[in-house]
């Protein structure tokens, strides 16, 4: 009686590996899930495997690929700012409530465009809004400031351009805020 139960065991295991085997790999979907927890180096490790087994192959590299750039712009913005970027309210500029008093740091190589006082496809309407929370906020006090992202260590940096364009952004966000600012 005792050969049987173990004989319908070690059939009942060989059938179920064999299931396994031959059922499609989750390694996707478990791919997936990992990365919206946010478990990114296992994420990637599971589309990996994803690709290896050709479940959803080019999904799995596109994840792959969003993965390695998200992380990347992940260290390059805590390194050059000192401000993880993930908590700006867009990529042009952040605020930060102490007291009674706001904190905006707005990223000047996002507003300008390289060595200019050109302002950036999308700034101007980044800084409008900001211009309108700013004049909604009548008794809130602001410190603004212009947060330079390059490494300044390695190069000299202009403060005349620097200057410049604190003086470009502050006079439309001064004109802005009273509704003044130029429509185009």
């Amino acid at each position: 009686m005792m050969k049987k139960f173990t004989f319908i065991a070690v059939v009942l295991i060989a059938s179920a590996s064999l299931l396994q085997a031959a059922s499609p790999s989750n390694h996707f979907s478990k791919g997936v899930e990992l990365y919206s927890a946010g478990r990114f180096s296992e994420a990637v490790e599971s589309f990996e495997q994803a690709i290896k087994k050709k479940d959803n192959a080019k999904s799995a590299q596109n994840y792959i690929d969003r993965i390695r750039k998200e992380t990347v712009e992940r260290i390059r913005n805590k390194a050059l700012t000192g401000v993880n970027k993930s908590s700006w309210q867009n990529k042009f500029y952040f605020m930060s409530q102490i007291d009674k008093r706001v904190r905006v740091g707005i990223s000047a190589q996002e507003v300008f465009e390289r060595e200019s006082t050109n302002f950036r496809a999308g700034a101007l309407d980044a800084m409008a809004d900001l211009a309108r929370i700013m004049a909604r906020a009548e008794h809130a006090h602001f410190d603004v400031e212009m947060i330079n992202e390059m490494n300044t260590e390695s190069q000299t940096p202009n403060t005349t351009l620097a200057a410049q364009q604190m003086t470009a952004l502050f006079s439309y966000l001064s004109l802005a805020a009273r509704n003044q600012a130029p429509r185009f």
